[in-house]
């Protein structure tokens, strides 16, 4: 069961079919926003980033940084 919106957003956007081919995953694993922080699968940690950002009310620009920033440390 869902604890919070984040939680209802994160499902929302990690049950995409394309997506879970995409990153590799299986939604069932992520219930809450801190399993899917807590993750090592890079999309994943990235989403929850975003939505935990959102949450926070932190700008659209402050989170394209952060995001970007943890995307190009794990992947350049």
């Amino acid at each position: 069961m869902y604890q919070t919106n984040g939680d209802k957003i994160l499902q929302a956007i990690i049950e995409d079919e394309e997506l879970m081919q995409l990153g590799e995953f299986d939604p069932n694993k992520y219930q809450s926003l801190p399993q899917a922080l807590g993750s090592n699968n890079t999309i994943i940690q990235a989403i929850a980033r975003i939505i935990e950002r959102k949450e926070q009310k932190v700008s659209e620009n402050e989170i394209y940084k952060e995001i970007f920033n943890f995307l190009k440390e794990k992947y350049i």
